[in-house]
């Protein structure tokens, strides 16, 4: 079953993505409210690979257990990398030429292959917000044999794997924050961006997935689901506009229990906030996530060059750079990615 609804929230996690490298300097978005908001959602990353774990769970649960390895491997290169090495080359061509860089070779080989979160002082080089991409790719090596184990787990059994693992995880992270962190580039990015300290985060998300399937029958929560939504909204909102000792340790999946109170009861919700993220023109915003993420820093690299000094610095530019990412999503989307595609899966 596809889950509508997620495919916007998908794309609202890709646009807050944006606005924190780019749109911060631009009115309205530096204003105190917004700001706080772009600022203290750090855990958007989070949420994208917690909504990935749910998502092939719920797609790849069903075609168990004939599901192999080789297929599911195929799936997921055949969706990532020809979108992903087009946006490499973009992105190596604009740092070569435009930004008169010189990217060593092994930055290179790492991101060329998607490897360059496992080299910490080096994981942000070139197009740095496909850190995360680098991130899921480890996670995809993984998927079939968690989806095997996690298929075989009963409910309770589920329930507390995916607590420890959580709790094991975010523990984790608050001493590595703590203890490891120096004020350098490579303790920053080994904590925030290194594979194996998201993949709880992950792997919550699949959880979620799996207890979803395995209801037989309907619950308190299930009835009051609108009920639990706008909890889970209010907890977002407490979490980003009030000052609290968690929102320090969030970016690496900290949250993971709040994302699945969201989306455990938006899959139950029927009111009008499920209808209205359901509709097609606003699910199919989602399919632009993808292409938003990996082309926002050559896009704003090209844009950047192409403006004077004195409007690069003005309101308009910004709303003029992200129509134009838009466009450019959805051109290639359209003549590339969704064609592309295709002929690879014939």
């Amino acid at each position: 079953m596809y889950f509508h609804p997620l495919n916007f929230i998908r794309f609202i996690l890709a646009v807050g993505v944006i606005l924190f490298h780019y749109g911060l300097a631009y009115y309205p978005f530096n204003q105190p409210i917004l700001k706080t908001l772009i600022l203290n959602s750090s855990f958007r990353v989070s949420f994208f690979f917690f909504i990935s774990g749910f998502v092939m769970c719920m797609v790849y649960a069903r075609q168990m257990p004939a599901l192999t390895a080789k297929y599911f491997y195929s799936r997921r290169f055949t969706r990532i990398f020809p979108l992903y090495w087009f946006a490499f080359i973009w992105t190596l061509l604009v740092v070569v030429f435009i930004k008169d860089a010189s990217p060593k070779g092994l930055n290179i080989i790492l991101h060329a292959l998607g490897l360059q979160s496992l080299n910490p002082g080096h994981v942000l080089d070139l197009n740095y917000p496909t850190w995360s991409i680098s991130v899921e790719l480890m996670f995809y090596l993984l998927f079939p044999f968690l989806l095997k184990w996690i298929i075989g787990l009963p409910t309770g059994k589920l329930l507390w794997v995916t607590f420890l693992i959580w709790l094991f995880q975010s523990l984790q992270h608050i001493l590595f924050v703590e203890y490891v962190y120096n004020g350098t580039k490579i303790t920053e990015e080994f904590i925030s961006t290194f594979p194996l300290w998201h993949l709880s985060t992950f792997f919550v998300g699949m959880a979620t997935a799996r207890l979803i399937s395995m209801q037989k029958k309907e619950t308190v929560f299930v009835k009051y689901a609108t009920l639990f939504l706008l909890v889970s909204f209010l907890s977002f909102a407490y979490v980003i506009f009030i000052p609290n000792p968690v929102l320090k340790y969030v970016h690496n999946g900290l949250l993971s229990p709040l994302f699945m109170l969201l989306i455990f009861s938006l899959y139950h919700d029927r009111s009008v906030i499920h209808t209205f993220l359901s509709n097609k023109f606003v699910s199919d915003l989602g399919n632009l996530s993808y292409g938003l993420f990996i082309f926002q820093y050559p896009v704003w690299v090209v844009f950047t060059k192409l403006c004077s000094d004195d409007f690069v610095k003005t309101g308009s530019y910004f709303f003029i750079y992200f129509f134009t990412l838009l466009l450019v999503a959805k051109l290639i989307n359209t003549v590339f990615e969704k064609p592309m595609l295709k002929w690879l899966r014939k």
